[in-house]
C-alpha cells in the first residue's frame, strides 16, 4: 500500500550529511525549517510519484527546498538545472553537440589517413562521445541497474553509474521562464520516468531509451522539485501532473528562527554572529521595508546576508549607526533606495533623543 508519511516520519535534518550538486559537494540545504504543510506536500508528492511544483515570492525558500529534501531523506546526489529562456525540454535529460561531432568527422579523415600511412590504427569516435546527460536524465540512469541502460553509457562523456541503483533529487528551477513548449514536451517523461536518445538509434541494434519509469521501485523513483516564480501560467496538462505548494514568506517568528540558525551564537561554524538584540533591529528594518511595496522586496537572502553585514561592524559601532551600510545588501533596485532612506528617517525621528 502506497505510504502518505515518508517524508514527515524520517528523523530530521541529520547533523552531518553529505550532499553532491551536479557532482560537485553543496552545502545548500544544511539550514532550512520545515512546517506541517510543506511536509504534508513533500509526502503527497513522494507517495504519487509526482513532481514537487513550489510557488512562492522570490527568495521565500522555493529552491532550498529541494537540497533540504535530500539531506532529510539521506540522499546523497541532487541535480539542478536551471531554466532559460531558450531551454528546451531534452535539454533537462541530454544535450547532443552536433557541431563537436561534425568537426570530429572531419578530423577523423585526416587521422585515419595518418594511422594508415605510419601502419598504426584509429577507431572513430562514437555518438555517444557527444552526449552529455543532464539533470533528469543523470537522475533517471541513476535509478536503474547498470546492465539495463549500458547502451546509453557509450562514449567518452558517459557518467559514471553507481555501482546500486540509488534515489537522487532533481531540481528544475524557475520553469516559468521556459518558452511553452518546454513544459508541454514533457508531458510523457515526468510521468513516465523514462527518455530516448534518438541520437544512437542507428546503433546496431541497441537500444536508445531507458526502460519504463514502471520498473523503478517507488523508493529509487527520483523526487523532482519544481519552481516557479509565477511569471507566466504553466500549461493545464502541466498542472495535472503534478502535485502543488505555495511557499507562504515567513512571518516574524520564522524569520528570527532563521536568522539564528545561520547567525547566532551557537550557530556551526558561522563566522560571526548578531545578537538579539540586533536580530530584533534588523528584523524591524526589514518589515518595514516590505511593507513600503518596494519593486523588489528583499528576500531572506538579503535578510541573511544584511545580518553579516551588520555582525561585521567595527566594535563598539550602535547597530543603528550601521544600518545605512546594509542598503547593498536590501536593496536591489535605484528606484528602491528612496524607501530603504525613508524607513531609517522614520527611525531616526522616532528614537528617544
Amino acid at each position: 500500500m502506497t505510504r502518505f508519511n515518508v517524508f514527515s516520519t524520517t528523523p530530521g535534518m541529520p547533523p552531518e550529511s553529505e550532499l553532491t550538486e551536479n557532482d560537485a559537494r553543496t552545502t545548500k540545504g544544511s539550514i532550512y525549517r520545515f512546517n506541517p504543510a510543506i511536509e504534508a506536500a513533500v509526502d503527497v508528492a513522494i507517495g504519487l510519484g509526482k513532481p514537487l511544483l513550489v510557488a512562492g515570492e522570490p527568495g521565500c525558500g522555493k529552491t532550498e527546498l529541494g537540497y533540504a529534501i535530500a539531506r532529510r531523506m539521506r540522499i546523497r546526489n541532487l541535480y539542478f538545472f536551471a531554466v532559460k529562456s531558450s531551454s528546451e525540454a531534452t535539454d533537462l535529460f541530454y544535450t547532443y553537440d552536433a557541431i563537436r561531432r561534425f568537426r570530429e568527422a572531419q578530423l577523423a579523415e585526416i587521422r585515419a589517413r595518418a594511422a594508415s600511412a605510419s601502419g598504426g590504427t584509429f577507431s572513430e569516435p562514437e555518438v555517444g562521445d557527444f552526449i552529455k546527460y543532464r539533470a533528469l536524465g543523470r537522475a533517471i540512469l541513476d535509478a536503474h541497474p547498470h546492465e539495463k541502460v549500458a547502451a546509453l553509457l557509450r562514449g567518452r562523456g558517459a557518467p559514471k553509474q553507481p555501482g546500486e541503483p540509488r534515489r537522487s533529487v532533481v531540481v528544475i528551477d524557475e520553469i516559468d521562464k521556459a518558452p511553452r513548449d518546454f513544459t508541454n514536451d514533457l508531458l510523457r517523461e515526468i510521468e513516465d520516468f523514462s527518455f530516448r536518445v534518438p541520437e544512437l538509434q542507428n546503433e546496431a541494434g541497441l537500444p536508445d531509451a531507458t526502460p519504463s519509469g514502471d520498473t523503478i521501485p517507488g523508493a529509487l523513483k527520483p523526487i523532482i522539485v519544481i519552481t516557479s516564480n509565477e511569471e507566466s501560467q504553466l500549461p493545464d496538462a502541466f498542472l495535472r501532473r503534478c502535485v502543488f505548494l505555495a511557499i507562504d514568506f515567513p512571518d516574524d517568528k520564522v524569520l528570527q528562527d532563521i536568522l539564528e540558525m545561520h547567525l547566532g551564537n551557537k550557530s556551526k561554524g558561522a563566522g560571526t554572529s548578531l545578537s538579539g538584540d540586533d536580530r530584533a533591529i534588523l528584523l524591524r528594518v526589514f518589515g518595514r521595508l516590505r511593507a513600503q511595496s518596494m519593486q523588489k522586496n528583499p528576500g531572506i537572502a538579503e535578510l541573511v546576508d544584511a545580518g553579516r553585514v551588520l555582525a561585521a561592524r567595527p566594535n563598539g559601532k550602535p547597530a543603528e549607526e550601521w544600518l545605512p551600510q546594509l542598503a547593498p545588501a536590501l536593496v536591489k533596485l535605484k528606484s528602491d533606495l528612496e524607501a530603504f532612506k525613508a524607513v531609517l528617517s522614520e527611525r531616526a525621528t522616532s528614537r528617544p533623543r
